[in-house]
């Protein structure tokens, strides 16, 4: 994208405040007609009255200079003013947009972009933008016009004086041209090294647990401080093209007033161009007028070029295509059943050499719980986010009732699946907060209510302010039992007609897995469950159990009728429940003898063979 195509782009978002950027206009323009007025005054001075030596005109045009300069300053104040209100209601627009991109975006462009990344084109990239608005674009229109009508006027005074005094800013002009090529690629890696830091910054933070295990502290310390390093000679490399700009510009201001003051000396002894005393005077004043706005013109082109290569980020992001959205023609969904049914469904990742799941075929009927197992990576949480969308089928279908999961609008489709994940992010924010976090508008017995199904509101009972605890960062104040019941009741709250439990207990210990197993009981019911488990315990109940395998269903049935098969669910449950069944044996034959009985000696593999036996019928 080509920085006049940026440039254009950012000139619509000050549509909506046309109003103010008019009012910002004519502060401009009243600022500088203004500023230019106070010269021709002080040539009038010096020509009419100091040589007519009439005091009462000298009086006269001191009084109208200083009613000009405060007219300047309420000029001033206005365009001031308008800018920056205008700047900053534009770069409040520029944040919301990129937040909404970012929140309608696809789990598949979040897989490839990084957080950091996000983050410091949401703020540093914006607030690049609206320093643009705020001054590069006003100040450089202002330095713009008050270069040109100085020109103007200089010219009609005297086009000879006038041609030496602006000779001097002909070199400037290219010198210019020359600092803004150089500033925009010095920039983009000044920000794109901004970007790099505020991924290793997040990176950190989320792995401080990692950092701290393997005493790495000093080594991520040593990272951070090479990469900050880079941005500080790249900061001070810009700033040395900038500082560079500054002598150059004082010294053609200096340049242009000499020949203003030698040559005009010269004309006005020889009569020529018609060049008084008051127009050399008056040419000086408009070069020391010009002296500050050509000094700041480089600040003018370093605020254009940041903004203009900020903006370009931004674009980035607000261009990146919107792979899953509702169809226009989808069709309202407010009251699901529940029936899920896969037609032969393939999906690959993207980039990927090779699909995620491949043939996928399966009904879900509605209330019936649908159990998933297979090693890591076998593609079962991708198969249970194709259920939401979270990613599109790449061929084959999923549907509900009958109807694509295309052609439901996605607020009807993800307002009536419940997620209890593996990992449930809990937010920042009271316990109630995040129980009603599907439904904000639940009230006080519904939230109850919920938290009761998922056996949370004993442990939230006692909390000295209740369901106004505040809990922290990602729920960091509970336990990993608690965040998982919490998870729970905010599912349950929305009364989901599909629930997705995504490894829900593999984290916990066998207490606590048994009761979220409890609260997981009530809330599957009338439900159309789907589980995801690595332990056998949670599904043994399912009235399906798949068996994944490289992204396809290798088994399928219940489970003594999987057992029987002697095949990879046989096998896990080999790995899984065989001690567990010695053990239940052993209490069994002791509780039906009633007598002392001696211990069975052999060992937990000849339990594990003889259990294989008897599944293989041997």
């Amino acid at each position: 994208m080509s920085s006049w195509t940026v440039f254009r782009r950012m000139l619509r978002y000050l549509r909506p405040y046309w109003g103010w950027a008019a009012l910002a206009l004519i502060g401009v323009l009243g600022g500088t007609a203004l500023s230019i007025a106070i010269p021709t005054l002080l040539r009038d001075v010096i020509d009419v009255g100091v040589s007519r030596n009439d005091s009462g005109y000298m009086l006269g045009a001191g009084l109208l200079v200083i009613g000009l300069g405060i007219l300047r300053g309420v000029t001033g104040f206005i365009y001031r003013y308008f800018a920056e209100r205008m700047s900053h209601f534009i770069a409040y627009d520029l944040r919301a947009e990129v937040y909404d991109k970012v929140q309608n975006q696809s789990f598949t462009y979040h897989d490839t972009s990084q957080t950091g990344t996000l983050i410091t084109r949401a703020i540093s990239d914006v607030a690049e933008m609206q320093r643009f608005f705020a001054y590069g674009l006003i100040d450089g229109l202002n330095t713009l016009l008050l270069i040109v009508l100085a020109g103007v006027v200089m010219f009609l005074s005297s086009p000879p004086l006038a041609l030496l005094a602006l000779l001097p800013l002909i070199p400037l002009m290219f010198f210019s041209q020359k600092f803004a090529a150089a500033v925009d690629p010095a920039w983009r890696k000044i920000m794109d090294r901004l970007q790099t830091l505020g991924n290793f910054i997040q990176e950190s933070a989320l792995g401080a647990e990692v950092v701290r295990a393997f005493a790495r502290e000093r080594h991520e310390i040593k990272r951070f401080e090479d990469s900050n390093e880079e941005l500080y000679h790249e900061q001070v490399a810009l700033v040395g093209k900038w500082g560079n700009y500054i002598p150059l510009s004082t010294f053609i201001i200096a340049f242009s007033t000499a020949l203003v003051l030698f040559f005009g000396g010269i004309m006005e002894q020889n009569g020529f161009g018609g060049v008084t005393v008051g127009v050399v005077v008056a040419f000086n004043a408009y070069v020391l007028l010009l002296a500050m706005p050509i000094r700041f013109l480089g600040f003018v082109i370093l605020l254009i070029t940041q903004g203009l290569s900020s903006g370009r980020r931004v674009f980035e992001i607000l261009d990146a295509p919107e792979i899953i959205t509702s169809r226009a023609d989808a069709k309202p969904m407010p009251d699901m059943h529940g029936h899920v049914e896969f037609h032969n469904v393939t999906f690959a990742h993207q980039g990927a050499t090779r699909p995620a799941l491949s043939g996928i075929t399966l009904e879900a009927r509605p209330g019936q719980v649908i159990a998933l197992i297979g090693q890591t990576g076998s593609g079962k949480s991708t198969l249970v986010n194709l259920i939401s969308r979270f990613y599109d089928v790449t061929s084959g279908s999923v549907t509900i009732d009958g109807v694509d999961v295309r052609d439901i609008p996605l607020t009807d489709l993800r307002k009536q699946i419940g997620f209890v994940l593996q990992q449930s992010l809990l937010f920042s924010a009271t316990v109630r907060e995040n129980i009603a976090y599907g439904k904000p508008d639940a009230t006080e017995e519904e939230i109850i209510a919920a938290a009761k199904a998922a056996n949370v509101h004993p442990f939230i009972s006692e909390f000295p302010e209740g369901y106004n605890t505040i809990i922290g960062e990602r729920g960091v104040t509970l336990s990993g039992g608690q965040k998982q019941r919490v998870a729970i009741a905010r599912a349950l709250l929305i009364n989901p007609r599909i629930l997705i439990l995504d490894d829900s207990t593999s984290s916990v210990d066998t207490r606590t897995e048994r009761l979220i197993q409890q609260a997981l009981e009530r809330v599957m019911e009338g439900r159309t469950t789907f589980i995801i488990a690595q332990r056998l315990s949670s599904v043994q109940k399912a009235d399906q159990i798949l068996v994944l395998h490289d992204g396809q269903i290798v088994e399928r049935g219940k489970h003594d009728e999987l057992l029987a098969l002697n095949g990879h669910y046989a096998e896990i449950y080999r790995l899984q429940l065989a001690d567990q069944e010695r053990v239940r044996l052993e209490l069994a034959d002791f509780s039906k003898l009633r007598v002392p009985v001696q211990v069975d000696k052999r060992s937990t593999e000849e339990y594990r063979r003889a259990i294989a036996d008897e599944i293989s019928g041997d």
